[in-house]
């Protein structure tokens, strides 16, 4: 089967139809590890914040005078920055999955497929993925 590349639509590599799958899996498996490991950023950051605002209400009002405390405005561009913006970048791996998955059954349905038309990064993906894996030594 021929790995076409959409962009410029040129055979860009050769494969079987089950090296491709194994591959198109291996990149799936890598982008819901990246999904686990930003929503674990997110936690960590909810968690550090919550504690700091603990701390902050335990004290007496003295000391809270005496505080430095983020004003308001700063705390929502840390909110953006730690929460928002990475909600958004799981949504957009979530859509290249779900790309991945349409691929892939795709595949499944039509084994004798001659030709794949892929995106070039998951070519590079794919084609960095055979690299890693590579011959045994």
């Amino acid at each position: 089967m021929e790995i076409v590349d959409d962009v410029y639509n040129r055979v860009v590599d050769e494969m079987s139809i089950e090296d491709a799958i194994k591959g198109l899996l291996f990149i799936k498996s890598k982008q819901e590890s990246e999904i686990e490991s930003i929503k674990y950023k997110i936690h960590k950051y909810e968690k550090k914040r919550s504690a700091e605002e603990a701390w902050y209400q335990s004290l007496s009002p003295l000391k809270r005078f005496f505080t430095g405390h983020a004003p308001s405005h700063h705390k929502a561009v840390e909110h953006l920055v730690n929460v928002k913006d990475r909600y958004i970048k799981i949504e957009t791996i979530k859509r290249k999955i779900a790309s991945l998955d349409e691929i892939i059954s795709i595949l499944e349905a039509d084994p004798e497929k001659r030709e794949l038309h892929l995106p070039s990064g998951i070519i590079k993906e794919m084609i960095a993925s055979q690299k890693d894996e590579g011959p045994p030594r």
